[in-house]
């Protein structure tokens, strides 16, 4: 038996479609592929179940693939719409909640597409018609016939409005596919209308949709094949601007996964003399026009040396959709130049003051300690002086390469430490080097935290300063160590002036000025190491004992993670609270 032209020509949609779907599959990572190869599904069993009931010899056969075919039909406004969403970068708004929401009248429908026998709702009246080789029937629309038509009419259009924006405001880049997708849907919602109007061929009773989607097909075939459908997709532009947004102090420019420019906010334009035109569609190196330009493989940072005496920190972070799957990249740069050159001048000037000082300081002390030697009286006390400042000043250079020292370890990864006998080996040195000093302990047998070597230096300095700074005859220190699951506690209290409020207050701001400063560099080196560690300190009075006075002294405690730090202080909160 040959087969009706009819038939024939429903072949082509579904031979295109099916190809499609395959080539969804080899790749199913961008923004939209799986609602276009759901979308791709329908229009086969859409277009199939109608071409297979035009050979029905029977009203149960036809009846059958009938409802196949309404099943592809009910998908059809469903998965264009969900697939517009997510392939014009607004697939945030794809979720499980709104997809739902957005399927309940389809589904609803679905069921009684399937069970019309019993109700007749959405079609009545069947009799089979048998004309120019095929089986057509003539039936009567129900009222939920109607209904999804308006349901579906209104996702379509919607989709369309949504390809109608991007092409009407995307670069270059997007129109074809833009184009050819509104071409594709726009011809089927067509002939869909004139069916429904009852202007089909064969006595108003073959629905012209489904060879509708032929034009579908070939548009496309273009849209995958000559302007790279699925590879270069809006939903990159769209959740690119976002970044741009957030970062409009620094030039950025989004790439593709090709490391090729989708696009380019104003002040990278401004920074290297581009133009969004000149530079999207091209890769970044040819935009650059620098050969040794080369990003990392990975999310990082580098720094690059521009033609020119220019330097750039550039940021690459990975552009991901909703899914987590990879997009393309953003780059965010920021021009260092002042910094560097800063950086570069701050070097050689602590190199020649550090070493210039460190001599200076040591030939004045010693001079001063001979002066001492040799003098009597007021003029022994004025070098004594002076041999104390000098060497006041020499340990304030001592601190100050300390704290480089610090600040160069801050990214070292940390170590296993016996916290017991780090404290312990500390303090012995302290009983030695002050044997005046009475200093007490309370520390566990053993405690093993993770750390880095400036926590070593931290407690050095807290130690050491609740004895140089105490004017007590004999200093008295105490510490005590406690400890959590997930906090170590090193408390250090002693019975000297006290750490001075205005000390305090310098910390807690972060900032020095002419008339609000900190005397010297230990609680600064403190300070900073704690923060680096992921801690916090606590500056205290210490309390009265149930005494009429009040009992003299500070009390330190530093607070840091036993698992080691994992994060630094946000500049917008000290870790100090000096109460």
């Amino acid at each position: 038996m040959s087969l009706s032209p009819y038939v024939v020509a429903l072949g082509v949609p579904v031979a295109l479609a099916s190809a499609f779907v395959a080539e969804t599959w080899r790749r199913c990572s961008e923004p939209g592929t799986r609602a276009l190869r759901l979308l791709l599904v329908s229009i086969v069993l859409w277009a199939g179940g109608v071409a297979l009931a035009f050979t029905a010899g029977d009203e149960a056969t036809w009846s059958f693939f009938e409802r196949v075919a309404w099943t592809g039909m009910i998908g059809v406004p469903l998965t264009w719409v969900v697939f517009a969403l997510q392939y014009t970068g607004y697939g945030d708004s794809v979720t499980r909640r709104s997809v739902a929401l957005l399927s309940l009248p389809a589904v609803l429908m679905l069921a009684l597409v399937w069970t019309n026998p019993l109700h007749e709702l959405v079609w009545s009246g069947t009799e089979l018609v048998r004309t120019q080789g095929i089986t057509v029937a003539r039936q009567a629309n129900g009222p939920v016939f109607w209904a999804f038509l308006a349901y579906a009419y209104t996702l379509v259009l919607a989709g369309v409005v949504l390809l109608l924006r991007l092409v009407f405001t995307a670069d270059h880049l997007f129109v074809d596919q833009g184009f050819a997708l509104l071409l594709g849907v726009c011809v089927p919602l067509v002939a869909n209308m004139a069916t429904v109007s009852g202007l089909s061929p064969v006595q108003g009773l073959v629905d012209l949709t489904p060879y509708a989607f032929t034009v579908s097909g070939i548009t496309y075939g273009y849209a995958f094949y000559r302007s790279d459908l699925l590879e270069l997709v809006p939903a990159t532009r769209q959740i690119g601007r976002t970044a741009v947004v957030r970062n409009m102090r620094d030039g950025v420019i989004v790439v593709d996964g090709s490391d090729v420019v989708v696009d380019v906010n104003p002040l990278a334009e401004k920074q290297f003399g581009l133009t969004n035109e000149e530079s999207v569609g091209r890769p970044v190196r040819e935009v650059f026009d620098d050969p040794s330009f080369d990003l990392p493989a990975e999310e990082g940072t580098v720094v690059w040396s521009a033609p020119g005496p220019f330097e750039y920190e550039v940021k690459v972070s990975e552009l991901s959709d909703q899914h987590g799957h990879q997009l393309g990249r953003v780059l965010v740069l920021r021009d260092i130049t002042d910094r560097t050159n800063r950086r570069q001048q701050l070097q050689v000037l602590n190199r020649v003051l550090r070493h210039n000082f460190r001599n200076d300081m040591n030939v004045i002390d010693v001079c001063a300690t001979q002066l001492v030697e040799r003098l009597e009286g007021e003029e022994a006390e004025l070098a004594s002086r002076v041999r104390t400042v000098a060497r006041d000043l020499t340990e304030t250079g001592t601190k100050a390469r300390e704290i480089e020292q610090i600040m160069s370890r801050r990214h070292n990864d940390p170590q296993p430490i016996d916290l017991p006998s780090l404290m312990t080996r500390q303090l012995d040195t302290l009983r030695h080097e002050y044997p005046e000093a009475e200093i007490e302990a309370d520390l566990p047998e053993s405690l093993e935290i993770r750390s880095t070597g400036i926590l070593e230096s931290v407690l050095e300095n807290v130690l050491e300063n609740a004895i140089v700074h105490n004017d007590s005859e004999r200093p008295h220190v105490w510490v005590t160590v406690d400890a959590d699951d997930d906090t170590v506690d090193v408390a250090v209290a002693d019975d000297g002036p006290g750490i001075p409020r205005q000390e305090r207050d310098v910390l807690v701001k972060g900032t020095e000025t002419p008339l609000e400063h900190g005397s010297g560099l230990g609680l600064w080196l403190v300070n900073w190491g704690v923060s680096m560690l992921g801690g916090e300190i606590e500056f205290r009075d210490r309390v009265r004992f149930g005494e009429d006075e009040d009992v003299r002294g500070s009390v330190v405690t530093i607070s840091i993670p036993r698992s080691g730090p994992t994060m630094h202080s946000s500049p917008d909160r000290s870790p100090i609270d000096a109460d």
